[in-house]
């Protein structure tokens, strides 16, 4: 890789590009409907950080931050994703790298983070970072 890699964490005016990569992760959602939830999220604390190589936006990585009874101050970790040509390259682990780092100066005292059960190299991708499964993610569609 010969361009430089920049990480940043995004103004919400710049919020928008993030939406291509977000629908290489979730394709069945209407580009539409993804930039509605967006708009939805940034109400509600959410904030995204972007790595670029040169201009080009090639991997995100949503955060939220809050505190809970079992675990203290948190940092999320929500749509994490880097543009399948960039795969592979070490931009994945840089990414979560400066969130970890942020999420430090943040006061948080843990990283939370999902990843779909069918997603394999996700989970080994987690697994070689340090995370661990500590429990599952149940959901009831209404």
């Amino acid at each position: 890789m010969d361009r430089r890699l920049l990480i940043r964490l995004l103004a919400k005016q710049e919020l928008t590009i993030i939406l291509p990569l977000v629908q290489v992760l979730n394709p069945d959602v209407l580009p539409d409907l993804l930039a509605q939830r967006l708009e939805d999220m940034m109400g509600q604390g959410y904030q995204c950080v972007a790595a670029f190589l040169d201009d080009d936006c090639v991997g995100v990585a949503g955060i939220w931050q809050g505190t809970r009874f079992w675990c203290g101050r948190y940092l999320d970790v929500d749509n994490v994703v880097v543009d399948p040509a960039y795969r592979s390259s070490g931009i994945g682990r840089q990414l979560m790298d400066w969130v970890e780092q942020y999420a430090r100066q943040q006061g948080c005292e843990i990283m939370v983070l999902d990843a779909y059960v069918t997603n394999h190299s996700a989970r080994w991708f987690y697994e070689r970072m340090g995370y661990q499964v500590l429990g599952h993610h149940f959901v009831k569609s209404l």
